[in-house]
């Protein structure tokens, strides 16, 4: 009887968004699940700032829509705690000086960039902390969410791996290819590109590929027309359109070039994610494609472990936890 080849596992996750119980959830699957391999697919920044100001000897903000109040200094600490587990950035403000940030764009942007770059920071640092000298690598890469400036964070940690604009070896038979930019959304957020754009990307980055028929792209928008890219279809004021049965109607919002690149080329394995109502698997051509989907705001962690032999996908699991 012939020896099972050796695989590598690896558990990829996308769209955390700053939720900071999600992101030690998946530093720890890599133990628990045995992993050679971590790997996020993008959009690792949060999407909103919570100011907390003092408020009758205490402090006082927002939590999923409603007030919440505290007193103590550990009890503001936990508050602030329950928002990065849910996504959201912390900031110790007063209303006045909340009213300025809210009057002036620019500043606004500023204190975002600069409490994003503080989180991701730390993480590099709990990475680091808890998984150098294990054998696991931690691969990280960004989406359309994210600031081009985490690039910088991430290359100047000598155990994460930035996998923006490399191409990347998973082990002796396979590479990875990064894609880390959406098609363009309604919301128009910080790396788009157009169709033609994203296309002549994957095509410039596929020539650098020794082995075609053994890369995984990890392109962090799925190909359209597959069971990976509905999404609620919106009005122009970003409205979802509700069908006769009163649910969303949903259309398919993925990218026509990863789809042609994906259809042309048949790499081995499609990682995605961007489109968080769309877990699932999809098959083009050959190539297993695969968004594990995103609940980061409710703190659970949505991965897929995936073991490679050199010619195929031994096996493929959908987690969440």
């Amino acid at each position: 009887m012939s020896p099972i080849p050796k695989a590598t596992r690896v558990f990829y996750v996308s769209d955390l968004h700053g939720s900071e119980r999600c992101f030690r959830k998946f530093v720890n699957a890599g133990k628990i699940y045995q992993a050679q391999v971590l790997l996020i697919g993008g959009d690792i920044a949060g999407k909103t700032i919570t100011p907390l100001w003092p408020d009758n000897g205490g402090w006082t903000g927002l939590y999923l829509g409603r007030p919440r109040w505290v007193q103590t200094e550990t009890d503001l600490q936990r508050f602030e705690d329950d928002l990065r587990a849910i996504g959201s950035l912390p900031y110790r403000t007063t209303p006045q000086e909340w009213k300025e940030f809210s009057d002036d764009r620019a500043k606004a942007d500023a204190l975002f960039r600069g409490l994003a770059l503080d989180v991701l920071r730390r993480w590099v640092g709990l990475a680091e902390s808890r998984l150098r000298g294990t054998g696991i690598r931690i691969l990280i890469g960004l989406g359309n969410d994210d600031l081009d400036e985490m690039e910088g964070v991430l290359a100047g940690s000598d155990y994460v791996e930035l996998t923006d604009g490399r191409i990347l070896r998973l082990d002796d038979t396979h590479e990875l290819l990064t894609i880390p930019y959406s098609n363009i959304t309604p919301w128009h957020t910080n790396r788009e590109l157009t169709e033609p754009q994203l296309g002549e990307r994957i095509q410039a980055a596929a020539a650098r590929v020794e082995r075609p028929d053994r890369v995984v792209y990890n392109i962090h928008v799925p190909p359209l027309g597959t069971h990976l890219d509905l999404a609620p279809k919106l009005t122009p004021d970003l409205t979802k359109v509700m069908g006769p049965g009163g649910e969303p109607e949903m259309v398919h919002v993925g990218s026509s070039a990863v789809r042609e690149a994906i259809e042309q080329r048949q790499p081995l394995l499609g990682l995605h994610g961007h489109i968080h109502e769309s877990k699932g698997f999809s098959s083009v051509g050959r190539t297993l494609c695969v968004n594990p989907g995103s609940v980061y705001s409710e703190g659970i962690l949505q991965g897929l472990i995936v073991e490679l032999e050199p010619d195929r996908v031994r096996s493929h699991v959908l987690t969440t936890g």
